[in-house]
């Protein structure tokens, strides 16, 4: 178990992410889908059998000192790949729900929510904020890439099947011809939140790619298209829905010894691309710019412009 950030979250705000898998040596990370908007890159190793992976007390300690330092508004399940593909999930959750009342939450792709060992430990997270990103099976093979026999409509059977609080997230783009934010896309993507809502009431989180990626053509959508699209499924469905909005980064108030510094930056950008703003308020609004420029001179992380704003992403992606 690795903890990084918190992170600025739009949806969560300081987020103190808890990374429960770990990518093998030579990938950027380990998950069910390759989405092609993904924002770590596709050389990935993609599997579909979740397992126990071991988490030791010390990464408790190690996430109960955290917790101390950085007061973060959530908790959260993310990082180098799918949470769900390591089964102590739960055992995981329990844990942190007794050190901290802190909410805990869940970033998933959801692929596995129909296994019923998978939604027991899910159902101990405050909310699980699960992808949908396409309303028919042809367009998320299109877009998530997911594992072979992985189906759309287990997922989204299986999401109305939690006890827990639930979100489904949504993120909207462009690419080559392709997308998933045209209106006919949109009207079949309502009638999957109407569904999901009638079963089991959700928020609807939709998001688009501003953070870079190694597909070139890929493109996100502008704030005025997602506003509207946004009062479009609230307006048909009533669901709330939360956009994407660029908005300041939360600044987090603590000042980590010097030696530290290098090491929580490079497990930030190991896991996010970040902007040098986003880095620097994580640490109380210090200069990082003579750290960054050593990571980057060290040929550890490199830089990436992405809509006009220059990103950190770690060297591994291309």
């Amino acid at each position: 178990m690795q903890i990084y950030g918190p992170v600025p979250s739009w949806r969560l705000g300081n987020s103190l992410g808890v990374d429960l898998v770990e990518a093998p040596d030579d990938h950027s990370k380990i998950c069910s889908f390759d989405c092609l908007y993904c924002q770590l890159g596709h050389d990935g190793f993609k599997t579909n059998k979740p397992e126990k992976m071991d988490i030791s007390e010390g990464d408790f300690e190690a996430l109960r000192k955290k917790i101390e330092e950085t007061k973060p508004d959530y908790i959260t399940f993310s990082g180098e790949g799918e949470p769900t593909l390591n089964l102590n999930l739960g055992y995981a959750a329990r844990r942190i729900k007794q050190m901290t009342d802190i909410p805990l939450a869940v970033l998933t792709n959801a692929s596995f929510v129909n296994n019923s060992d998978v939604r027991k430990g899910l159902d101990y997270c405050d909310l699980v904020i699960a992808k949908l990103d396409a309303p028919n099976q042809e367009l998320f093979e299109k877009i998530n890439r997911p594992y072979e026999s992985i189906s759309l409509t287990n997922i989204t059977e299986g999401i109305k099947l939690l006890k827990t609080n639930a979100a489904i997230q949504t993120l909207l783009f462009s690419y080559h011809g392709l997308t998933n934010a045209d209106d006919e896309t949109i009207k079949e993507m309502i009638e999957i939140y109407n569904g999901i809502n009638k079963s089991k009431p959700i928020t609807v989180f939709l998001g688009t790619a501003y953070r870079p990626t190694d597909k070139e053509g890929l493109n996100p959508v502008s704030e005025d298209r997602l506003e509207s699209i946004a009062s479009r499924i609230a307006g048909e469905t009533g669901i709330k829905v939360i956009y994407y909005k660029e908005a300041d980064s939360k600044t987090v108030s603590r000042q980590p010894k010097p030696f530290e510094l290098r090491r929580e930056i490079s497990k930030l950008l190991k896991r996010r691309p970040c902007t040098q703003e986003d880095i620097s308020t994580r640490f109380n609004n210090i200069d990082v710019s003579d750290i960054l420029s050593s990571l980057v001179n060290d040929g550890v992380i490199r830089e990436r412009t992405r809509e006009g704003k220059k990103f950190y992403v770690m060297c591994r992606i291309n």
